[in-house]
């Protein structure tokens, strides 16, 4: 069979006839497909399988992947903001601590002190913008429109794997990092969030990859678990 997401289209309107197997007798029906979509476990690989593959059962069910992203997305935001703000308390301390109470200045106070600046420059160039939550709704379509779009990788054609360079094998595709997926361009990217390519790549582009690559794991999850279900009703 081919990919089974393809099956979810016949849910959709349409005029031509899909359900009869070879002599008229039938094959999977539109029910048995719906019973196979019910088996998949509710969260957002099964959003994103109906928005990607059922675009009107997605387009009623906006609500739904918008919660389902946010689940995603805050506990991360939240983690940084909270690594964020012990680094910049931890630094707040070390300079404190700087000559305290008019003493003289140690050497291992300076070198606290550096430590914990370094610390602090460290964990902020990890965090995502101040403002990803409010964009989190442009970041979401420019998303799942790449995924909805995406090709086979040119360097692999969808296999994610190439032959090692020493023959020993095989290895993970290094075009597309073994999605078998081709990927959008910062420049497109950037065009689909509405920002200059610069600022995407500066500010933007940790938390769309990051996204990307959970939504699309949360993606073949559900299709995997879509078809298992197909196969038992088949």
């Amino acid at each position: 069979m081919a990919d089974v997401r393809e099956l979810m289209g016949r849910l959709g309107p349409t005029t031509v006839k899909f359900d009869t197997g070879r002599g008229g007798v039938p094959a999977l029906t539109n029910q048995d497909i719906a019973a196979a979509l019910g088996m998949v476990p509710a969260g957002l690989g099964r959003e994103l399988l109906e928005a990607l593959w059922w675009p009107e059962s997605g387009a009623r069910r906006t609500q739904r992947v918008r919660q389902a992203v946010i689940a995603l997305v805050a506990p991360e935001y939240i983690r940084q903001q909270q690594a964020l703000s012990l680094a910049r308390t931890e630094f707040g301390i070390a300079k404190a601590c700087m000559g305290w109470a008019g003493g003289a200045v140690t050497d291992a106070q300076r070198v606290e002190r550096s430590r914990a600046e370094a610390k602090l420059e460290a964990v902020r160039a990890l965090c995502w913008p101040n403002n990803t939550m409010e964009q989190l709704g442009t970041l979401t379509a420019a998303v799942i429109s790449e995924m909805a779009g995406a090709g086979n990788c040119a360097g692999c054609e969808g296999r994610r794997v190439q032959a090692a360079a020493d023959s020993s094998g095989v290895v993970e595709c290094e075009c597309c990092d073994g999605t078998g997926l081709e990927a959008l361009s910062g420049r497109k990217r950037a065009i689909a969030i509405g920002a200059d390519k610069s600022a995407y790549q500066r500010f933007w582009q940790p938390v769309y990859e990051w996204m990307l690559e959970r939504m699309r794991g949360a993606e073949r999850e559900a299709a995997e678990a879509f078809n298992r279900a197909v196969s038992r009703a088949a």
